[in-house]
């Protein structure tokens, strides 16, 4: 096979999906969650590989008559299991992951955070939360890998579920209740400037994405977000804005774009899955 990067062979592998039967589909589906899920910590371009070089298996059986359970048996946890055992574990690409996704968190949660100048941003809370949400992701993935071969049953899915549930519910209450020393005040020139750079950061990325769909339902709360923490620091808008119905306003107009976020993904979600 030839080299190609990890971003082709994931792209190579969802094109040759199409080509599976409705039974081959479901079978390797769940088998490229597990392997994904379950080997956050390995090798994740050699991970792909191995499943690049499963799924054509997959295609080379079922142009003979075979399904994927009649070549690779009726265990596929077991398939599975070997295959991530074959990975080598990377520490450094895991730590990579990381940093980006905290950066990434941090990014689309500073501007939000700084509509109002008189009130500074706590970059300690920003990373302790940050964190948090990280090991939530990883927990959450680890039991979608688990739930496809040993949990099927509806109550074990259940409680799965309000497992989730309750971590997501710890991440609001800690994010609401943390406060550190490590605070800086942006207020005037300064924060407007920070706001501009972390938007054009956020545009810049969202240009360079392949699939826009995904990032595209986050982007009228953020560049509403910032526009209203310039216009905040101008001081035309920012006597209105920064009263007891000026902040009620803004409340409500971010509440109805994150009303509005959550339907995009929702819809975003389908479309995906279809």
């Amino acid at each position: 096979m030839n080299k190609l990067e990890k971003n082709e062979l994931i792209e190579t592998t969802a094109s040759l999906q199409d080509s599976l039967t409705k039974e081959n589909e479901k079978y390797y589906g769940n088998l490229l969650i597990y392997i994904r899920t379950m080997a956050v910590f390995r090798d994740v371009k050699k991970s792909e590989e191995l499943l690049l070089e499963v799924l054509r298996d997959i295609l080379d059986a079922q142009e003979q008559g075979f399904s994927a359970e009649e070549y690779f048996g009726e265990n596929p946890k077991k398939v599975a299991d070997e295959i991530i055992k074959q990975l080598p574990i990377n520490l450094l690409d895991t730590l990579k992951i990381v940093l980006i996704a905290l950066a990434s968190y941090s990014m689309f949660n500073i501007l939000p955070n700084l509509i109002f100048p008189d009130e500074p941003l706590d970059i300690g809370s920003l990373l302790i939360c940050g964190f948090y949400w990280i090991i939530m992701v990883i927990f959450s993935l680890w039991l979608l890998g688990i739930s496809l071969y040993r949990f099927k049953d509806k109550l074990s899915k259940l409680v799965l579920l309000l497992l989730v549930g309750l971590g997501v519910s710890v991440g609001f209450y800690i994010s609401f209740l943390i406060s550190t020393p490590l605070k800086v005040n942006l207020s005037g020139n300064l924060g407007i400037v920070t706001i501009i750079i972390i938007s054009g950061l956020i545009l810049y990325l969202f240009y360079k994405e392949k699939d826009k769909k995904i990032w595209a339902p986050f982007l009228p709360i953020l560049l509403t977000s910032a526009i209203l923490g310039i216009l905040t620091r101008i001081d035309i808008f920012s006597e209105l804005l920064s009263s007891k119905e000026g902040k009620i306003g803004v409340g409500v107009i971010l509440g109805i774009l994150l009303l509005l976020q959550y339907v995009l993904i929702f819809f975003t979600s389908r479309q995906l899955n279809n």
